[in-house]
């Protein structure tokens, strides 16, 4: 039976500790500051990159992994292992799938499958977790991949911004776009499927929060789900989310994920953005 290795990139914020227990390779995206560029989760923290946001005057970017980083991962990872599953962050809002296929392509006939997971942070760390559990009990490359198609197409991601201002400055606001000069203390609920887009603005955040949850229960009509959270500097409102996610939503509290989203993606949603990710079970 071949032995499959799988890769990721930094944003899907990972816990070390799952990381080395799965032998995942992460290939990390940068966040730019003026002429300084820093490898997500090995330069810098996300206090770090936080406390820097805060300066006055400073717009960070980011920027994707290059082929040859990609290259290096795949070379360090074909010791170990028969064939690769390379899954990133959405095509649509980054270049980082791109670099990935270009190495690929420099490996010549050893076998890696590049996966466009069309989303990012906590709804990448649930697919992948899904495909670790799934190539442990002995699926092949191919049922990996079928696997990550479905769980692609069945997932979704709501989030709120607490301001559209860092979608704005980096490039990335998509549909969202309609929303900016909207009236102070509104809240748009956006979502990401291959790109960002807009559903809804409701006003308030309390209020915004309940719209959210209630969203995912109207699309979900009652299936039991996998959920996932996670937030950009603001653990409080992730736990009011919790709370109305455990009330609202046929899940198991105790199988819900988190993650804290980083640098890369918080120099685009920035602090006090808050998110739910889910798939249905069957």
């Amino acid at each position: 039976m071949a032995k499959i290795g799988i890769v990721t990139d930094s944003t899907a914020y990972l816990e070390q500790a799952y990381i080395d227990a799965n032998d995942i390779k992460v290939v990390p995206l940068k966040v730019i500051f003026d002429d300084e560029s820093f490898r997500e989760g090995v330069d810098i923290s996300n206090e770090e990159f936080h406390d820097r946001l805060k300066e006055p005057g400073v717009f960070p970017t980011t920027s994707q992994p290059s082929a040859g980083d990609f290259l290096e991962a795949y070379k360090d990872m074909a010791g170990r292992y028969d064939a690769l599953l390379s899954i990133h962050i959405a095509a649509g809002i980054s270049g980082t799938v791109d670099s990935a296929r270009t190495a690929a392509a420099e490996m010549g006939d050893y076998r890696i499958e590049i996966i466009d997971s069309r989303y990012t942070s906590i709804q990448l760390l649930m697919i992948i977790d899904e495909l670790v559990k799934a190539r442990d009990q002995g699926k092949d490359m191919d049922e990996l991949k079928s696997l990550a198609d479905k769980l692609i197409e069945e997932s979704e991601v709501l989030f709120l911004v607490d301001t559209l201002e860092y979608l704005k400055r980096g490039g990335r606001i998509g549909g969202a776009q309609a929303f900016l000069g909207s009236m102070l203390r509104i809240k748009p609920i956006l979502c990401i499927d291959g790109t960002i887009d807009a559903l809804e603005k409701v006003r308030g955040s309390h209020k915004a929060l309940d719209r959210l949850v209630e969203l995912v229960a109207e699309k979900l009509g009652g299936k039991q789900a996998q959920v996932g959270l996670t937030h950009i500097q603001d653990p409080e409102r992730m736990q009011e989310l919790l709370e109305k996610v455990k009330k609202s939503l046929n899940c198991d509290p105790g199988s819900i994920a988190f993650n804290e989203t980083g640098p890369v993606i918080g120099a685009h949603a920035g602090p006090g953005t808050v998110g739910l990710g889910y798939f249905p079970i069957e």
